[in-house]
């Protein structure tokens, strides 16, 4: 049994080929990220990124025996897909059994074991303020939307003039991955704002380090842009604010400030504005980490790996291989081969399907 996501189909492609029980990971919408990633390009680049993406997710999907996703939306999303795929048909579909006997909800857990405290682990000296600390945890990926969390800085400034706004993640640790433009962005609005001397930007922290950030930190903020990708995301910089109850700001629009809002972990701003933005922020600081104390054991507790992976645990019990089963009717429907006589130009493959379908 393998365990893979999508990309798979381009950086290891004998993986589709063996006769493995192959588990997908669906839970990263990279298809809708590159809309937003590759905006600057030219059109020939961003549709070759485009379909170069589609392709593998459809050989991924073509190939699986089981499907990972992170929430009910992925879950209505993937089912969707991969009955269009014809992977759900009379072959492969078990009568009287739900979504979960091909597709499981397991999205990313918490530890089992408590937190860190204050007194195990040390803040950053980079990091260490006299104010209030804001920590945006993760990258400031170009489909998401740091500029707003900037321009509420002079608004929260007028009551809590030491605080600062923490970027930890500027730099990648994979050199493949480029330098996101929204640093740049963010960098030149803070400038042009004059709070500059509010924010610290930093490289990718070593995991024990970044527990330190986030445990001596007083707030977590993410911001989004509207979208297919924030409708679809599963966004796991929450996962770290949860299991150290650290509240957060953030925009609505995903699943998981459904959750924050529902469990009344944090604040969720349903204005794409940095005025209310700023209001939250600052009711969520002077409340402090205390409100979460009542509720924050039970989440974690919810939220843990050992229970969250009990749907991809089930199935390991007693896999199926399901992957052979409606490929031929996609293949004589579309031209698609099957993923064991795949070509291996996948950017080929998604023009046999255009061209079956009569796209230019």
């Amino acid at each position: 049994l393998a365990l893979a996501p999508p990309l798979v189909a381009m950086q290891f492609p004998e993986i589709l080929e063996s006769k493995l029980h192959l588990v997908i990971d669906l839970f990263d919408p990279i298809v809708w990220e590159n809309l937003e990633l590759y905006v600057g390009d030219g059109e020939k680049e961003r549709i070759f990124q485009h379909e170069r993406h589609l392709a593998a997710l459809l050989a991924a999907m073509m190939r699986g025996d089981y499907f990972l996703v992170a929430g009910d939306r992925q879950l209505d999303l993937m089912t969707g897909a991969l009955m269009v795929l014809n992977r759900i048909n009379p072959s492969t579909w078990i009568q009287g059994s739900g979504p979960e006997q091909i597709v499981g909800k397991v999205p990313f857990g918490v530890p089992d074991e408590p937190p860190p405290s204050p007194e195990n682990v040390k803040l950053p000296s980079a990091y260490e303020c006299d104010g209030p600390l804001i920590v945006w945890g993760g990258g400031m990926w170009d489909w998401l939307n740091p500029e707003l969390v900037v321009e509420s800085l002079p608004e929260l400034i007028k009551s809590h003039p030491k605080a600062v706004l923490a970027f930890p993640g500027t730099v990648h640790p994979n050199p493949h991955v480029p330098e996101m433009a929204s640093v740049k962005r963010v960098k030149k609005l803070a400038k042009e704002l004059g709070v500059s001397a509010n924010i610290r930007f930093g490289e990718w922290l070593e995991r024990d380090e970044y527990l330190g950030l986030l445990v001596h930190a007083d707030c977590g903020v993410s911001a989004h842009i509207p979208g297919l990708e924030a409708r679809y995301a599963a966004r796991t910089r929450f996962l770290d604010a949860v299991w150290v109850g650290l509240p957060m700001v953030v925009t609505e629009g995903d699943e998981y400030a459904e959750y924050i809002a529902d469990h009344s972990l944090g604040e969720v701003v349903r204005e794409f504005d940095p005025v209310p933005f700023a209001r939250a922020l600052r009711r969520t600081i002077d409340s402090g980490r205390k409100n979460l104390q009542d509720r924050i054991t039970g989440v974690r507790r919810n939220l843990s790996w050992k229970r969250l992976a009990q749907p991809l645990i089930k199935w390991a019990e007693n896999p199926r291989l399901t992957h052979g089963h409606g490929a031929e009717f996609f293949q004589s429907t579309l031209g698609v081969t099957s993923p064991q006589n795949r070509p291996s130009d996948f950017l080929s493959l998604l023009r046999r399907i255009k061209s079956k379908l009569g796209a230019d």
